[in-house]
């Protein structure tokens, strides 16, 4: 008797977290509607010069360390990828970095985002000044990070203090 209550009780508390979980599942799926609803309602841009600029903000704030700086920066980028369809996970990317309160934080979620603006800028259409795809094989504990940058030398976001002039272009875009 003790093993069919004990199954019954197994059986009752299995109905209940498959009910949560089913639950759960729903407010994923409202929550992504939701997003999906704000994406769809921003203005969409094409012209991925407005990205560039405030990338190359973002940086150079990471240049000087400046926590608020890149805050400020990172907010901007987001708002600029927002209205780019196909950039939510980057914009996202870019709100972790504006929501972080540590340098080492922000220049780790710097890595994640210049790839995609990376891969961004290469397939945009857009007229400027030639931008420039620069590395450090130092950055991300050895295993190297890549940035996009206006000038031609080397100014490292990922280490300004001790390495700033530390990396080399890997690629002229335009």
């Amino acid at each position: 008797m003790k093993i069919v209550k004990t199954l019954c009780l197994l059986a009752a508390c299995a109905a209940v977290a498959c009910n949560q979980s089913a639950k759960q599942e729903t407010a994923k799926t409202d929550s992504v509607a939701t997003d999906s609803a704000k994406t769809a309602a921003a203005p969409q841009v094409t012209d991925t010069a407005s990205v560039v600029k405030a990338y190359i903000a973002l940086k150079d704030e990471f240049l000087k360390s400046n926590v608020a700086g890149v805050k400020t920066a990172a907010t901007a980028l987001e708002a600029q990828l927002a209205g780019i369809k196909g950039c939510t996970e980057t914009a996202t990317v870019a709100h972790h970095i504006a929501a972080a309160d540590d340098i080492k934080v922000q220049r780790a979620s710097f890595l994640v985002l210049s790839k995609d603006v990376i891969d961004l800028i290469k397939g945009g259409k857009f007229k400027s000044a030639p931008i420039y795809v620069d590395f450090c094989p130092m950055a991300d504990d050895g295993k190297g990070g890549y940035w996009l940058s206006a000038a031609k030398p080397i100014e490292n976001p990922y280490f300004p203090e001790h390495m700033k002039e530390c990396g080399s272009v890997k690629q002229q875009i335009n």
